[in-house]
């Protein structure tokens, strides 16, 4: 009878072990958002012919970069785009208003998780398919862009402008949309498990089909026109 005690006792400490590692290690177990993909199809040859795109579009660190030059550089060499937002984003080609411009780009497909994109203007970008999970929005401007089956896991949209942004079959779970404008934004589709819509601006009410999406986030039910 003991030893059955002693192997229950252990067995229990070991499930709580791996319950509390699997929580702190969420990648090696799976997460609620790795359900989710994309419904969008990346054009592959395209991103093989920008990453080998001539010597002559690809800056040395610290230089001026133009606006083209920065979307290869974003195409082929996420570790170079990274170290340039954080170290060098005051040679990057700027909006009136100061912001990184990379508005009208065309980033379909683009692998830009974990990136520092605070305050870069997407405006009217092509961004779908494209993955910027993990990555910080924060004041970024998402106006009129495109982000049909983008990856958005675990972003933070803190402050941004997605109003009329078209994201529809993209994935926001987990992001952080505090105080994000969504006026007149598209979600139709849109996998939103676990995301923080504290305070967000015109939620769309594409986002209360249901009753059970009202009490996951918590939010009033929206009046009748």
């Amino acid at each position: 009878m003991q030893k059955m005690l002693s192997a229950s006792i252990s067995c229990a400490l070991l499930v709580s072990a791996v319950a509390a590692f699997a929580d702190e290690n969420p990648a090696i177990f799976g997460s609620p958002c790795a359900e989710w993909r994309s419904p969008v199809k990346i054009d592959t040859e395209a991103l093989d012919k920008l990453k080998k795109n001539s010597a002559t579009e690809r800056p040395q660190n610290g230089l001026s970069q133009t606006k083209n030059q920065f979307i290869v550089l974003l195409g082929k060499n996420l570790v170079g785009a990274r170290d340039t937002l954080a170290n060098y984003k005051d040679k990057l080609p700027k909006t009136s208003d100061g912001m990184v411009d990379l508005r009208d780009a065309k980033l379909e497909g683009f692998n830009l998780s974990g990136l520092n994109l605070d305050n870069v203007d997407f405006k009217g970008a092509e961004l779908n398919g494209a993955d910027l999970s993990g990555s910080s929005l924060r004041g970024a401007s998402l106006y009129k862009a495109e982000l049909e089956g983008a990856n958005l896991n675990n972003t933070n949209l803190t402050y941004a402008n997605a109003a009329k942004a078209t994201l529809n079959g993209a994935s926001l779970c987990q992001a952080t949309l505090t105080e994000t404008e969504l006026e007149d934004a598209e979600l139709k589709g849109a996998y939103m498990k676990g995301a923080k819509l504290d305070r967000a601006k015109h939620i769309p009410k594409s986002i209360y089909q249901n009753t059970e999406a009202v009490l996951h986030f918590g939010l009033p039910v929206p009046p009748e026109n």
